[in-house]
């Protein structure tokens, strides 16, 4: 499979610093719980919680919905263990495609009865979708991409860019 480079490593760590630096400003002086959606949004969580200028809490969430290049239903794998009722909570993904995801992670959550809840996306696809996010890093065509967490068949999520995967 051909690769060619969409965003740059340099372009999603600068991007980083300011989408922290926005978050930051939302949740300005109050501590977040972060919720990042496993698998594809470890590595942008990761770099988005250390540029975050207030406490944080990590915890994690799995929404499976793809099968290689295919979308699936969206079925809940693995829940948070921490309590966030009253507390601040920044779901954090790596793509909005269609929404699914996004959407089912929001409402599970929202159950719970955080104080506040925001979500937060590096790439958010050129489509109709069923949910919007707070924070989006990059808009993106639609077209099925790679790397910094994102894969295909569990491949390419170490890449430090982002791809479009092609022929």
């Amino acid at each position: 499979m051909e690769l060619k480079i969409m965003i740059t490593e340099y372009e999603i760590r600068e991007r980083i610093k300011t989408l922290a630096e926005e978050i930051s400003e939302e949740f300005y002086g109050e501590k977040i719980t972060a919720v990042c959606l496993l698998k594809g949004a470890f590595i942008f969580t990761a770099d988005l919680i250390r540029e975050l200028k207030t406490e944080v809490e990590i915890e994690f969430m799995r929404i499976k919905s793809y099968k290689g290049t295919e979308k699936g239903e969206d079925k809940l794998i693995y829940n948070i263990e921490t309590d966030i009722t009253e507390k601040n909570v920044l779901i954090v993904d790596d793509i909005l495609d269609t929404g699914g995801c996004l959407k089912t992670a929001f409402s599970i959550l929202k159950r719970k009865k955080p104080a506040k809840i925001k979500t937060c996306v590096l790439l958010e696809k050129e489509r109709k979708k069923s949910i919007s996010a707070d924070f989006i890093g990059f808009k993106i065509p639609d077209k099925f991409v790679v790397g910094y967490g994102l894969d295909m068949s569990e491949l390419y999520r170490d890449l430090p860019y982002i791809a479009v995967l092609g022929n």
